[in-house]
């Protein structure tokens, strides 16, 4: 445990900033394994494009024998699909990415001073020369091209460091760290505040990039045998007397072979990837092991190299910087980088380890034959030095280099103008950025990030037909989901269907488990009426993922719009839930089309926190305004102040906002806007006419309904009419009109029209059944309930005001009586009432009207019974006004 826990002899501020030092490299390590993920997902963001189409529904409905007469009205559904957004970067991150790796590098600083001088002259030399390819001059510290922070960096750094070195080498690590890192904070509050850059922390991480690139090369050779020592500890441990070196043998050529494959698949000279691990995951396996493999081999340098004293700040520094660079990398989605890291790691742990198993054959075979514990004494040579092994696998990792013809050089090149192609792309400098992601080209012409970043900008710039080309060059080499999206997305907005279909299927091959792709192949297949395919592939992309909110609420549309409702109920018969605005605005439409009008929770997030609609926004409201209108009167309240802020939306909004209002709250109000609109006139008022034509209906009034239906064309305004006149009792009327069905196509409608018209009953009215409840137990509120359900129907409202008469409360009782004459005025029964109130007031002229009105429309025994109390009542304020005089 103690070699485990090697720093609990160390002082206490050295635990200290060992603890920090090792929780900074735990925090790195995070970052880098969340990166390493999907890379390309961080810099390029999925977008969901949404489109609104409508489905005829019905949602009012006047029930009959048999059957049920409803008209349609527009419902919506919501098709989405996904977008590769364009490349941009996360200055969050990159911050951070900085932040760290910049503490690494105090962390080696720190160290440096300890080395012997000709170690430690070398290393300086090797930092400042690494500080000078990172172009300080770009941030115009000092003007523009001015050397001035380059020469304050070098100062500051090489005068605190050589101090340390050359005067008090006995200073604690503590301090030094804290000195170096109080330094950097100086030069970070510099460029921060007097650098002429639009973005000098972008600026200085974009031309940083050789630094750590270069550091990170550092590390990834120093722990390049790592793997291969920890192997030699596996081998030899715990085996005292058996023999261990078949066991080591067979673990280090499996090993070996792995690092092979990786080799020769990077390298392009094997197609399939046999290899069992990812190729950055060997660099960081090295890496770990390293933090305790480099101690034993501080400690075998015969005091040249104090690992308490410099050896662990310096790796794990390094380490850091390493983790720290390469999850900017990675965050960046720069492949050609990221492929020199990898180069890098295969490369210099298959060179470096090959020579260390020739290193440990050599030295320790007859130990290992033995079974003694080889690991507690590999790093004390009995032949071959460890030196020469070290040396000449760095000459067979620049052999392995040299045979991929100095690619890696190249790529690290494009991955450095990639770099500055996203700054000036942050920036805004559209065509500098341009220039040097062709330069990167020119590097490595199939890099993904350069022609994915070209295709971007061309799409800024609506050149559609270079982005197409950019994308499709982004698939040749490391093909990547957003790439095909892109192209698919692109060549359908070209009116190339054939060829968008090709690329998706294509895509497929690559990433067959990919929603996205599978979802955007449904619905080109979906916008071309090819159900079966479209449904295959939606079905196939909601199978691909949990998140398949996006497959799912499409497969609900695709459902809506191509199956019957006996097929659509077993589709969505137990079907889950899902709290996503588009699949809920889908499914209430769905809901719509089965005349399922169960109550349902209003979903908040639908709309967003500004009001302002989206498409899945105002397919939910207007889909779910229709479908709980009997439920709830909640979009009365929410859609007025919806309408303010999304005015071009108003119409719609105010229609859904009319079903709340008429089947759960004020009737007269819904009819009076219903009737505003039809005057305003517009392309919508047949919509607007069958509507209130059924509304009246449902109301009982018939023969204002007629006249609704009569203007509205087609099927719906003819059937409407028939069935008003039918319930009117004009018979021969609704026959006439019957004989035209044929003409516009609805002759599957007259035989159960034909026995509408023969029962010779009319359906239940609105009101009807809380008038009988007040009836039997009457009382100012149920009378009220019956008016509110039926507010301009002659016997609820004529029975309602009497009652309220008698109960003193005749102001309410006009109240009424006067909405219901605003809609029905061939009721006499509420001209009676009209009559009755008037004559109360005073209003004697008004009653006469009233009485008019009665003797028009009533039958000679319903008047004569009228003015049996008419007239007297009539008589007395007239004697009474007499009297007065």
């Amino acid at each position: 445990m103690e070699k485990l826990f090697f720093w609990k002899a160390w002082s206490m501020s050295e635990q200290r900033l060992a603890f920090g030092a090792l929780g900074l490299l735990a925090f790195a390590l995070i970052l880098f394994v969340i990166q390493l993920g999907d890379p390309l997902s961080h810099s390029v963001q999925w977008d969901v494009l949404s489109e609104l189409s409508e489905i005829p529904v019905v949602v009012d409905l006047l029930p009959l024998e048999g059957w049920q007469f409803g008209v349609t009205v527009p419902a919506y559904l919501t098709s989405e699909q996904f977008g590769a957004g364009l490349m941009e970067l996360d200055l969050t991150m990159i911050r951070l990415f900085g932040v760290v790796a910049l503490l690494g590098l105090c962390l080696v600083l720190s160290a440096l001073p300890s080395l012997p001088r000709f170690w430690y002259l070398g290393a300086m030399i090797l930092f400042i020369v690494l500080l000078a390819a990172c172009r300080p001059d770009t941030l115009g510290v000092g003007g523009e091209g001015s050397r001035l922070f380059f020469l304050l960096a070098v100062a500051g750094y090489g005068g605190i460091s050589y101090y340390f070195h050359a005067f008090r080498p006995d200073m604690g690590i503590l301090l030094r760290f804290f000195l170096f890192g109080l330094f950097t904070a100086i030069l970070v509050l510099v460029v921060s505040f007097s650098s002429s850059s639009s973005e000098p922390l972008l600026t200085a991480a974009v031309f940083s990039l050789p630094m750590g690139l270069g550091l990170t090369l550092v590390f990834i050779l120093m722990s390049s045998t790592e793997i291969m020592a920890g192997l030699v500890w596996v081998s030899t441990s715990g085996r005292a007397g058996k023999s261990s070196l078949i066991p080591f043998l067979v673990i280090s050529s499996f090993y070996l072979l792995n690092l092979l494959l990786l080799f020769l698949h990077n390298t392009r000279r094997i197609d399939a990837d046999l290899s069992f691990v990812s190729p950055l995951l060997p660099g960081l396996v090295a890496g770990l092991l390293g933090i305790w493999g480099f101690k034993k081999r501080a400690d075998a340098s015969q005091g040249v190299l104090s690992f308490r004293g410099m050896g662990f700040w310096l790796y794990t520094g390094l380490f850091v910087v390493a983790l720290a660079f390469s999850a900017f990398i990675l965050h960046t989605a720069n492949d050609p980088l990221q492929e020199v890291l990898e180069d890098a790691v295969t490369n210099s742990q298959l060179a470096m380890s090959a020579l260390f198993l020739f290193y440990v054959l050599a030295n320790f075979y007859p130990l290992m034959q033995q079974g003694l514990a080889v690991h507690k004494v590999l790093y004390k040579p009995l032949r071959f030095d460890l030196t020469k092994s070290r040396v000449f696998g760095f000459a067979g990792f620049i052999v392995l280099i040299s045979t991929q013809g100095l690619l890696p050089v190249y790529q690290g090149v494009a991955g450095y103008f990639n770099g500055l192609g996203d700054l000036y792309t942050h920036t805004r400098e559209y065509a500098l950025a341009e220039q040097y992601y062709k330069m990167a080209l020119q590097q490595e012409f199939q890099n993904h990030k350069s022609n994915f970043a070209l295709a971007s900008l061309a799409l800024r710039q609506d050149d559609k037909t270079a982005a197409a080309y950019y994308y499709k060059q982004a698939t040749l080499k490391n093909p990547s989901p957003q790439a095909y999206i892109g192209l698919g997305n692109v060549l359908f907005q070209e009116n190339l269907f054939f060829d968008a279909v090709y690329s998706l299927q294509e895509g497929i091959r690559h990433f067959p488990k990919s929603s996205h792709l599978l979802n955007n192949l449904g619905m080109l297949y979906a916008r071309t009426d090819v159900a079966d395919s479209a449904y295959y592939y939606l079905e196939q992309a909601a199978l691909a993922s949990r998140s398949n909110e996006v497959p799912a609420s499409n497969l609900l549309a695709l459902w809506a719009k191509n199956a019957d409702l006996t097929l659509l109920d077993s589709l969505v018969k137990d079907l889950p839930q899902k709290n996503y605005p588009s699949w809920q605005a889908n499914w209430l439409a769905v809901q719509s089309l089965r005349k399922n009008f169960a109550k349902t929770t209003f979903l908040s997030t639908a709309i967003r926190p500004d009001s302002l609609l989206n498409v899945s926004g105002l397919a939910y409201i207007v889909n779910y305004s229709l479908n709980q209108a009997r439920h709830d009167s909640l979009p009365t309240r929410l859609i007025p102040a919806l309408a303010n802020k999304n005015p071009f939306l108003a119409d719609d909004l105010l229609l859904a906002s009319l079903y709340t209002e008429f089947y759960s709250g004020d009737r007269v109000r819904a009819l009076e806007i219903m009737q505003a609109l039809v005057e305003e006139g517009g392309e919508k008022v047949p919509l607007y006419r069958k509507i209130s034509g059924h509304w009246l209906m449902q109301l009982g009034l018939y023969e204002q309904s007629a006249q609704a239906f009569s203007e509205v064309p087609g099927a719906e305004g003819l059937i409407g009419q028939i069935l008003a006149n039918a319930f009117l009792g004009q018979q021969a009327a609704a026959g006439i009109l019957l004989e035209r069905l044929p003409q516009v196509g609805a002759e599957t409608a007259i035989p159960l029209l034909r026995k509408a018209i023969d029962s010779g009953k009319n359906p239940a009215i609105l009101g009807d059944s809380l008038l009988n409840e007040a009836r039997k137990k009457p009382s100012v509120a149920a009378y009220l309930r019956a008016v509110q359900a039926n507010p301009v129907g002659g016997p609820v409202v004529s029975e309602a005001s009497a009652y309220l008469r008698s109960q003193k409360q005749a102001a309410k009782a006009y109240e009424i009586v006067l909405n219901a004459l605003r809609f029905n005025t061939s009721s006499p029964l509420l001209w009676e009432q009209y009559s009755f109130m008037s004559v109360e007031q005073g209003l004697l002229s008004q009653a006469t009207e009233g009485a008019e009105k009665v003797q028009q429309l009533a039958s000679e025994t319903d008047y004569q019974s009228f003015m049996s109390r008419y007239q007297p009542m009539r008589a007395l304020i007239e004697k009474q006004r007499e009297d007065f005089r």
